[in-house]
């Protein structure tokens, strides 16, 4: 996958700026409903301060898929799944989809780019659901499990992820199996990370 590509560099500039752009009419709109707050509390109001809420999330949500940082960070493997699916569920044709995570085991954060892990985690839940949706289910289910070295998420699918989720994997030091009609992501923890750093020191 050419992450660095033109198209892909111009995609991200463009939400980056949409972004900007809409944030600068929420705060239009929030400072007229203050305003009109102060002349009376009327049900239209109310809905328009609920309508300013949802912009604010959906402007969220943009700015996280707009991210791009070189920076690798400890993060919690649940959040960032959260937000893949609080994204997906915004998906056109297969929002309806609904999308359930069934955790076990200790899940220890993983020390990965945030955005190469968010997007991975798209590609999953976008197969998960696409996977439900060939055989009418209503909802699918995507397992997250861990131990004290590593973290594995896993989904039922007839068919393995493609190049890009694998060239995602690779870039988050993870692993992308299929076997048994199941798609299977396994990063290492960052409590395992620190064991092969200091087993490296000591050599």
């Amino acid at each position: 996958m050419a992450e660095d590509g033109e198209w892909a560099l111009l995609l991200e500039d463009l939400l980056r700026g949409l972004v900007h752009a809409m944030n600068n009419r929420i705060t239009a709109l929030s400072a007229f409903a203050e305003l009109a707050a102060q002349d009376s509390i009327a049900p239209e109001l109310e809905l328009l301060r609920h309508e300013i809420q949802r912009l604010y999330e959906v402007s969220a949500l943009v700015g996280v898929l707009a991210s791009r940082s070189d920076s690798v960070d400890a993060l919690e493997v649940g959040t960032v799944l959260d937000a893949a699916l609080e994204i997906h569920s915004h998906h056109p044709r297969i929002r309806t989809a609904t999308c359930t995570v069934e955790k076990s085991g200790t899940i220890l954060p993983v020390r990965v780019p945030r955005w190469a892990l968010l997007r991975l985690f798209l590609l999953m839940v976008d197969l998960a659901k696409r996977t439900g949706a060939d055989v009418n289910a209503k909802s699918v289910a995507i397992w997250l499990s861990g131990d004290d070295a590593e973290v594995r998420l896993h989904l039922t699918s007839r068919v393995p992820l493609g190049s890009d989720a694998e060239e995602l994997a690779a870039c988050c030091g993870g692993v992308l199996s299929h076997a048994n009609a199941e798609a299977m992501l396994v990063l290492p923890s960052l409590l395992e990370l620190r064991r092969r750093a200091k087993g490296t020191e000591g050599r």
